[in-house]
């Protein structure tokens, strides 16, 4: 009987596992996310659009921010698995290109997470699908 009951329950481990993945590949991101971050010295948010596009099963698009560091840069090494979206653009800080990173959690039409750069600064993002 044990073994009975622990065949079933991993077969409905591995059932659901399986649907999970189908759902999260199943994911469309394309469109345009609108939301905001904080930026050190700024006393305001920062509004953020980013745009998504999926060619091929591969996502690429732009991030612009309303203080003017991001005008529609490219996204490089975009990478979307488990319901996380990772990726990273370069900004002009008034002297120099950086490099940002963002790493979000996808939750239906909502993403949160945060933005770092290699100095250490970062801060939280939120973006939602614009319909």
């Amino acid at each position: 009987m044990k073994a009975l009951c622990l065949v079933i329950m991993a077969g409905l481990a591995f059932f659901f596992s399986a649907a999970q993945s189908s759902t999260t590949q199943d994911v469309d991101l394309s469109g345009t996310w609108e939301g905001t971050t904080e930026v050190p010295d700024f006393p305001q948010p920062d509004k953020l659009v980013l745009v998504l596009e999926k060619e091929e099963g591969v996502y690429q698009g732009y991030l612009t921010d309303e203080l003017g560091y991001a005008k529609d840069a490219p996204l490089r090494n975009v990478v979307f698995a488990e319901n996380k979206l990772s990726f990273s653009f370069a900004v002009f800080d008034g002297t120099d290109y950086q490099d940002i990173q963002i790493m979000l959690l996808v939750e239906g039409d909502k993403m949160t997470g945060t933005w770092s750069n290699v100095g250490g600064e970062g801060s939280q993002v939120i973006l939602e699908r614009k319909k």
